[in-house]
Parts: structure tokens; C-alpha cells; sequence
């Protein structure tokens, strides 16, 4: 089996980039030969139908190339205030080699999962959501933040971003990474 794990969310910019580097660093100093082997990277979906129509019902055009570009401008300070200079990361479309070269794929949304599975029907025993996957029910980390500085408010239906909530997003990933780093390396022992 190939010991590569893929972290995947919907544009590849926020979710699944710093999951990588948080992931990367984590077992970069855990003492276990297994971590030596691993190979950590990322992608992205790209955004659904349902996500695009959000943006048109409030004015906005999603016409900027989805991939190919760096990490939103707050995801890269907020990584660079915890030490991770992920600057230089650009996004990338998930692609039929990376199914196929990886052992682990990890997303973030069911819908996300569901999307993969659609598209290549060998990829169901190797991948799971992060909270199925490590055991820990995370909030934050369910919510699309695909949306350059904006998320649906569920009352009022207007696009918001507040700065707790992404800083909340961020530290709710890395804690969920630290809880289940023994989980995940798990799945490659059997």
C-alpha cells in the first residue's frame, strides 16, 4: 500500500493546505520509523454547483482560475503566527494519478467524500472524513471556507467571515491532527 496520505477540501487554500504542513510537521518529530515513509500532500474539488449559486445569489462571480494560486492572505499570516510558512503552496485539482498514488485520502466534508467516490469508485476503503477518521467531532472544520473572506450566516443568509472563526478553524484542525496522528499513521500498519 502506498504510504501517502492526501488532505482534500474544496479549493485547496485553506483546509486541506494547512492540514498538510500541520501534518507534516507533527510527524516529522514523532519518533516512529513508519513516519520516515510517509508522504503528505493536498487538493482540492473544486467548488459545487450549490457553492457557485451561494456566490451568485450575493452578488459575487467566481471567474479567477480556481487552482494554481496561494493560500488565502489571512491562512498564510495566520500559519505564520504558529511558526508554518506555507507562503509558497499553491493550489492543485485533485487528479486521477493522486487517487491512484495515494493510500489515504483525508477530506473534511461528507459532500466532499461523496464527490470523490463518484468520480473513482476504488478509492472507498481508503478514504474518510477528519473527524471520522481521527474520532473527534469537530465544528469548525465542516465549514467551507472556499469563499475569499466569507461563509453563509445560517440566520441571515449574507456572507461573513470573522476572524475567530477562521483562527478557530485553523486551531480546531491542528488539534484534531495532534488527537488523531496515532489513528492515522494506524491505518498504514494493517
Amino acid at each position: 500500500m502506498s504510504k501517502r496520505i492526501l488532505f482534500v477540501c474544496a479549493v485547496n487554500r485553506f483546509r486541506s493546505v494547512i492540514a498538510e504542513y500541520f501534518f507534516r510537521e507533527i510527524i516529522t518529530n514523532k519518533k516512529d520509523s513508519l513516519n520516515k515513509e510517509i508522504k503528505v500532500n493536498s487538493a482540492g474539488v473544486g467548488l459545487s454547483q450549490e457553492d457557485i449559486q451561494l456566490l451568485v445569489n450575493h452578488g459575487k462571480r467566481w471567474d479567477k482560475p480556481v487552482f494554481g494560486l496561494p493560500p488565502y492572505p489571512y491562512v498564510i499570516e495566520s500559519m505564520r503566527r504558529r511558526g508554518v510558512d506555507i507562503s509558497k503552496s499553491r493550489s492543485k485539482e485533485l487528479t486521477k494519478s493522486m487517487v491512484e498514488q495515494t493510500g489515504l485520502i483525508i477530506v473534511f466534508e461528507e459532500s466532499q467524500k461523496e464527490k470523490i467516490c463518484s468520480q473513482y469508485q476504488q478509492v472507498k476503503d481508503k478514504i474518510f472524513t477528519l473527524q471520522e477518521l481521527v474520532g473527534y467531532d469537530g465544528y469548525l472544520v465542516n465549514n467551507d471556507y472556499s469563499f475569499p473572506g466569507a461563509i453563509p450566516d445560517p440566520e441571515s443568509k449574507a456572507l461573513i467571515m470573522p476572524d475567530s472563526f477562521l483562527e478557530g478553524g485553523i486551531t480546531e484542525i491542528q488539534h484534531m491532527l495532534w488527537w488523531g496522528v496515532t489513528r492515522i499513521l494506524d491505518f498504514f500498519k494493517y
